[in-house]
Formats: structure tokens, C-alpha cells, sequence
């Protein structure tokens, strides 16, 4: 039988093309097998988290969350930067963190016997995984992909949906505008909805709509200190922020979580919450180099908000389908100089085309090199997980030397 990294390999690029039928199609012949119906949504409940951005860092705060209260957690989300493990964070009394790679592969093992489930693509495939290892957790905290009511992580009913803000992204596969991303987004919503403060107020409208034309309890949140209900915690959780240096937007997303922990009877104890264990989300590598995973225009003016008046150095690559000069016109205000970072990568945009957005911007620009980073000057690393994922490559290969 094949292994799970000889499979991966052969399902190629993670955006393969897209049949709207076929993970239904599989789910239905294998869940009789794996007795899925049995236990998601019932011994492990699934809290289903669809948007355009957050989405990671708002599951792994739930995920915390849980985990705080003694509850074990598989945490799925997508892509990963390093290690196709990141995608399986699990949380049980003896042990939180990225799936061991040998309960990973016996999960494939068991998956990969059934003939059915090999047309799947590679996110449908690590989809299934995810539902075959969610037998042994009380919760399946469940990233959706591009999203929508054909995303793959779609087919399962959920007993939380949640809902991070959404925003034009994957335009080619969702829609060219907000409101036709939304409603394929929010087509997808099931069980207790909550919907996050939203960028873009056409959403609000759009999901009290589905959800009243389903019969679903919708909640729509804004901020904490509008929120009664957690009035003996918000002390605590401004202490938290500023312990761990948090952007506006993961501390928009960790209020949602903790709207979320609430609905299932729990709460936060942030007197002994870690920092968020998902690397990529405004990440501080050092004091002087930020990661950040984001790729699209929302992500970019969240950057710029956070940065406000301080000039960096843009490590910068993108995929040919992003609004490349959008992105970089919001980031403008920030950028000292863009430093061009080669990926491999089939999705990365022709130099050339980066080049002449650059040039059209008036931003200055030469190519990176990981040998030329100066511990006196502000980077960010941003564009794809494809870019932090290259330049973390780098830059532990210059800490290897330097050890």
C-alpha cells in the first residue's frame, strides 16, 4: 500500500480541478464504513470555521479554549508551512501539538483501503483524514478551505458554524464580488451560527437572510467592550493582548473564540493561556522580522493598521491570481523597500509582471537574500504561505551556520 507522502505526491497541486460532486460522491460510500454519521456531530461535535480571513487563528483559539477545559481537541486547518502534520494540531491529557507522524499514517492506512476514496483531490483527501481521526476527540475543530457549500469540509453538518471576515479572495473560484463570495460562504452555515464583525456590512444582511430562511440561531458579534456578558473578564483579556503583543485582528478573532467557548458552556482562563500555537498570524520571529501568511487586500490593511507610521522592508512574492497592486497600493504606506523573494512554486507570478507593478507604484525593490538581513532593520515576511514557508527555509539555514 502506498504511504500518505507517496499519495500527497501524486494528488499534486492543492487547487486541483474542481468537481463539485466528488467529495459528496465519496463521503457517501465511505461514511457507512467509518461510521462517520455515528460520531461526527454527536460524540465529537464539529465547529465549522469558514471565511476569507482568521479563520486559522480563530480555530486555534477555540481550540485553546478547549483544551483549557479539559476537552480534547483535533484542530484541521490549511495549508500548512513546513510539515503536512501542522495541518492535525491535537490537544488531549497527554499531549498537544502537530499529529505524530505515526498516528497520521496508520489514519491513512485506514483511509487509503478503501478504493472509493482515491479520486479524492489533496485537500479532500487530508478532509478525510481529518474525519477518520476525529473518533478519538471530543471536538473536531474544522478549517474550511477556499470555502463555501462546496468546500469539501462542507459535506458534514456542523454543531457550531463560525463565520471570520469575509472578503474578496479566490475570486476565479468564488465570485468577483463580496456578495457573491459571501452567500457561496454562507450557503455552507449549519447548527448555532456565529458571524464575526465583518470589513464589508453586505454581509450581515446576506446571513440573517439564509439564516432565518433556515431556522438557524445567528449571532452577530463587533466588539468585547459592547458585550456584557464577559464584563468580569475583560480586565484579563486587555492583559492577555498586551502580554502577547496582539494585532487588532487576533484579538477580534480570540473574542470570537471566546463568544464560541460560551455557546458550549465554557470560558477562557487567561491567567494561564499561552500565546497562539500557530505560527504565520503576525508572527514575532524576532524583534525585528514579522511573518504573516496573509495574502489578499483585507490582510494587507490590517498589516498597514498594525505597522501604522513604521517603514519595513516587504520580503514579498505572491500567486499570479492576487490583486498584486492592490495589495501593494494598501501596503504602500509601510513599504521602505520590497525585497523579491523566489519561490518554487507553479502558482507564483512571472517576475517580470511583480516588476512592473513595483516600477507602476513607485516602490523601490531588488531581490532578497537571506545573507543581506540586518539586525537593525524592520522586515516583514507576507504574501502566501508559499513565501513564509520559503523564507523560513532560508532563515534556518542561516541559523544553522551561525550555530
Amino acid at each position: 500500500m502506498l504511504s500518505l507522502e507517496e499519495v500527497l505526491a501524486s494528488k499534486g497541486a492543492e487547487y486541483a480541478p474542481f468537481d463539485r460532486g466528488r467529495m459528496g460522491r465519496i463521503y457517501a460510500q465511505i461514511a457507512p464504513v467509518y461510521g462517520f454519521n455515528e460520531y461526527l456531530t454527536h460524540t465529537c461535535k464539529v465547529i465549522h470555521i469558514m471565511g476569507t480571513n482568521g479563520k486559522g487563528s480563530t480555530g486555534r483559539f477555540v481550540s485553546m479554549g478547549l483544551a483549557q477545559n479539559h476537552k480534547s481537541v483535533l484542530h484541521f486547518s490549511s495549508p500548512h508551512l513546513l510539515s503536512f502534520n501542522e495541518r492535525y494540531y491535537i490537544s488531549r491529557e497527554d499531549y498537544q501539538g502537530d499529529i505524530h507522524s505515526a498516528e497520521l499514517e496508520s489514519a491513512h492506512q485506514r483511509l487509503w483501503s478503501i478504493e472509493s476514496v482515491h479520486e479524492a483531490s489533496y485537500f479532500e483527501y487530508a478532509t478525510l483524514l481529518a474525519f477518520v481521526l476525529a473518533r478519538d476527540y471530543e471536538y473536531l475543530v474544522l478549517e474550511a478551505g477556499v470555502g463555501g457549500e462546496y468546500d469539501s469540509t462542507s459535506v458534514i453538518g456542523a454543531n457550531v458554524s463560525v463565520y471570520t471576515p469575509i472578503g474578496l479572495d479566490h475570486q476565479d473560484m468564488l465570485g468577483q464580488s463580496v456578495q457573491e463570495i459571501a452567500l457561496t460562504k454562507l450557503r455552507a452555515m449549519s447548527g448555532y451560527t456565529l458571524i464575526a464583525k465583518q470589513i464589508h456590512k453586505e454581509v450581515i444582511p446576506l446571513a440573517q437572510s439564509i439564516a432565518q430562511e433556515r431556522g438557524i440561531v445567528c449571532e452577530m458579534i463587533t466588539d468585547i467592550s459592547q458585550d456584557s456578558d464577559f464584563s468580569d473578564d475583560i480586565e484579563a483579556f486587555r492583559e492577555y493582548v498586551l502580554a502577547y503583543h496582539l494585532p487588532s485582528f487576533l484579538r477580534a478573532n480570540l473574542y470570537s473564540a471566546m463568544r464560541i467557548l460560551l455557546y458550549l458552556g465554557m470560558k477562557f482562563v487567561f491567567q494561564g493561556l499561552g500565546g497562539l500555537s500557530l505560527r504565520g498570524r503576525c508572527e514575532a520571529l524576532n524583534a525585528h522580522i514579522m511573518l504573516d501568511v496573509g495574502h489578499n487586500i483585507d490582510g494587507a490593511r490590517v498589516l498597514s493598521e498594525h505597522f501604522g507610521t513604521k517603514k519595513v522592508y516587504l520580503v514579498y512574492n505572491s500567486y499570479f491570481q492576487k490583486d498584486m497592486e492592490a495589495i501593494l497600493y494598501v501596503l504602500l504606506p509601510i513599504i521602505k523597500q520590497v525585497l523579491i523573494i523566489s519561490v518554487e512554486n507553479p502558482r507564483i507570478c512571472p517576475k517580470q509582471r511583480l516588476i512592473n507593478i513595483l516600477q507602476k507604484l513607485a516602490i523601490p525593490y531588488k531581490d532578497f537574500d537571506i545573507n543581506q538581513i540586518k539586525a537593525d532593520r524592520d522586515y516583514l515576511v507576507f504574501g502566501s504561505f508559499s513565501v513564509v514557508e520559503t523564507f523560513l527555509q532560508q532563515y534556518k539555514g542561516i541559523e544553522c551556520k551561525i550555530n
